[in-house]
């Protein structure tokens, strides 16, 4: 079912929305490179869940969020016990985890301890931005630097690590307020045509943790 988001932003309304996985109340979830602390402030005002999140710094607004309970921490040693989490949530994360050298093992080690914290029946949530988007690529991968995955590569490292997996594929961006209604005339066309879907702007996974 369809929520409301909007007062956390256009953006952040889109990427929960398109997502569409329903979040249990009172459930156990971990941010993994929770950064800002944006998508956890979600998961604590309008989920109700008990929210953790982790990252290798701390960001000022951290300080601000009521509920979030935060650790400074890579995802190579998460420090929670095994099957601690009903959810483990990441959102574009993996890419970052061994910049500049992007290795394939580092990307699998991190997988795997996301399993680890997971408890068994849990979900593991996953959202990574694709680099061969026609929005994306341009402007991040090629004038900011960024190592965003090919979603060949994405769906290869989740499948390497686990079995239970849905993958999804989606549009979204933050847009200029004024130019909302033409991108998402934009985003419409690249949804509806199959041939499109390998360049759609996020490839996302839900994975039920066996």
């Amino acid at each position: 079912m369809k929520q409301n988001f909007q007062k956390y932003g256009q953006y952040k309304n889109d990427i929960f929305n398109k997502l569409g996985f329903n979040f249990k109340k009172g459930k156990k979830i971990l941010d993994v490179g929770c950064g800002d602390g944006s998508d956890a402030q979600i998961f604590i005002n309008e989920y109700k869940l008990n929210t953790y999140g982790i990252d290798i710094y701390k960001h000022q607004n951290i300080k601000d969020i009521g509920g979030l309970k935060f650790k400074k921490a890579s995802i190579f040693k998460i420090p929670y016990g095994d099957s601690t989490f009903d959810y483990v949530f990441l959102h574009d994360v993996l890419h970052h985890i061994d910049e500049p050298k992007q290795r394939r093992e580092k990307h699998i080690n991190g997988l795997h301890e996301l399993r680890r914290v997971c408890k068994k029946g849990g979900f593991v949530v996953i959202i990574e931005a694709n680099r061969y988007n026609p929005l994306f690529y341009p402007h991040m991968v090629k004038m900011l630097g960024h190592n965003h995955f090919k979603q060949s590569y994405f769906r290869k490292i989740i499948l390497d690590v686990f079995n239970n997996v849905q993958f999804k594929t989606f549009e979204a961006h933050l847009y200029p307020a004024r130019f909302i209604k033409i991108f998402k005339v934009y985003e419409k066309i690249m949804e509806k045509f199959p041939l499109l879907k390998p360049f759609l702007a996020y490839n996302s996974t839900i994975i039920k943790n066996d």
